[in-house]
């Protein structure tokens, strides 16, 4: 397929996974050449292995970071936004973030591509609780409170490791 054709068939999706770009592909095997040659030339962004993005759609977005907030949560499920990237969105750190950070289910882990740094840091699912639901062009984008993102980030650095009561709460 041309990236032309390509580009108006996948103008409206946020971001692309490999099973979406092999559905629009007639032959069998082309839809990994493609995004190989794609990647190449820089028309396509690697979000992580298998999720990818159109480097122009992203580039012509005035909204980059709720774009980048919907891109984290797509980029590690379940997951949504806390730590210190919510507590910079409500001026409560004297610095900037150089990552977005997130709470998630599973492993603790760092992503790393060419739009940044996204860091996920893992909490129980009994914790997993006390966010909201915003949206981008539709899509859901899970975010802490302002509370519960202090609550993380108080609770991962200092409070993991020891016994966890209502009253410590």
């Amino acid at each position: 397929m041309k990236w032309d054709e390509f580009k108006i068939k996948t103008g409206k999706f946020l971001a692309l996974n490999k099973d979406i770009i092999a559905s629009l592909e007639t032959k069998k095997f082309s839809a990994k050449a493609n995004i190989s040659y794609w990647l190449k030339k820089g028309k396509l962004i690697a979000l992580k292995r298998g999720i990818y993005l159109l480097k122009e759609r992203y580039v012509g977005e005035p909204e980059k970071g709720r774009y980048l907030e919907y891109l984290s949560n797509l980029l590690l499920k379940p997951s949504y936004l806390s730590l210190e990237y919510v507590m910079e969105k409500y001026a409560l750190l004297p610095e900037p973030v150089n990552a977005i950070t997130c709470v998630t289910t599973k492993t603790t882990r760092t992503i790393k591509n060419e739009l940044g740094v996204f860091r996920y840091y893992s909490m129980t699912q009994e914790l997993f609780v006390g966010y909201e639901v915003k949206y981008f062009f539709g899509a859901p984008i899970l975010e802490a409170k302002k509370e519960k993102a202090i609550f993380d980030f108080i609770y991962l650095r200092f409070l993991k490791n020891s016994n966890l009561n209502e009253k410590i709460i």
